[in-house]
């Protein structure tokens, strides 16, 4: 989880270019939708966004989901929900330090609560569990 400035390919890109190195295992493939912090507007242009370009450098394949097919990516828009009203909705902040010391611990805190669709585990312990796998397979 990561706050960033601007909803744009160029922030996407740039989270996409550190990820990997951050999370310390190549990442294959990445689903999104349509949004345009993804790909550009097929219906103005042909070409490539920056994000799209970027994955191609990096070797992981882009999956989409279906235009208008929220249930496709139910978890992520969930989620994107709960942070509205757990952490945007009802906070006002004196500075951008203070916005993003204050997203670290709030971050910090939702990957250490257990999620059903994880089996009741928390985000950081399924990473550990994968990193762990990918160790022993190598």
């Amino acid at each position: 989880m990561k706050l960033v400035k601007e909803k744009s390919t160029y922030e996407t890109s740039n989270y996409l270019n550190i990820l990997e190195e951050e999370m310390g295992f190549k990442i294959e493939q990445i689903q999104t939708d349509n949004g345009l912090e993804f790909t550009n507007d097929q219906d103005r242009t042909n070409r490539k966004s920056r994000f799209q370009k970027t994955l191609e450098e990096l070797g992981i394949e882009h999956k989409l989901t279906a235009a208008y097919s929220p249930w496709q990516n139910g978890y992520v828009e969930r989620s994107h929900r709960e942070d509205s009203e757990k952490f945007y909705a009802n906070r006002r902040f004196k500075s951008e330090e203070e916005m993003y010391k204050s997203f670290e611990r709030y971050a910090k805190r939702q990957n250490n609560i257990a999620k059903k669709v994880l089996k009741f585990k928390t985000e950081n312990e399924m990473l550990e569990e994968y990193i762990e796998k990918e160790k022993a397979r190598v």
